[in-house]
């Protein structure tokens, strides 16, 4: 994310897709935070979430030949801004930030109550058989309809 926080990532209502969750009574810590692993969890449930959406529900079920995007997670980087505690309804919402020739950066925000409790980016490197392949045309299309900041309402689920 880099030394300064963008502003526009703290805003819901700037994702174009959006998953309310709840984390599990042995996702709290001693101190009853929802603990970090829990958190990088929430993010890859919402992530997940927003390419069966978008790529179709299938998606991650089919055998890896057969995705619509076969990829390997290159990256996640993740800021803890507020506390986020058991018991609690969140939402965990997701966009485009950039896809590049044969990656994708997911940017995700979790919110309670519109506020901010973290920022996580994750780079998803389009994998072939051999390595690294570009994102396919049709592929990219759809992505770029979930782009960060979104343009139309979040899709909730």
């Amino acid at each position: 994310m880099g030394a300064k926080l963008d502003p526009a990532r703290t805003r819901l209502a700037n994702y174009p897709f959006v998953l309310t969750m709840q984390p599990r009574f042995g996702d709290m810590d001693s101190l009853g935070h929802v603990n970090n692993v829990a958190i990088a969890a929430l993010f890859e449930e919402a992530r997940v979430a927003m390419n069966r959406a978008v790529l179709g529900a299938s998606h991650v079920a089919l055998p890896q030949e057969r995705r619509p995007l076969p990829v390997v997670v290159a990256r996640v980087e993740i800021d803890y801004l507020r506390e986020v505690r058991y018991p609690g309804s969140y939402q965990v919402a997701v966009g485009v930030g950039r896809i590049g020739t044969s990656s994708i950066q997911q940017v995700c925000g979790l919110f309670e109550d519109e506020i901010c409790l973290a920022l996580c980016d994750a780079v998803l490197v389009h994998r072939g058989p051999t390595g690294p392949v570009p994102v396919p045309e049709p592929v990219r299309g759809l992505l770029t309809t979930m782009a960060f900041p979104a343009q139309v309402p979040a899709t909730t689920t």
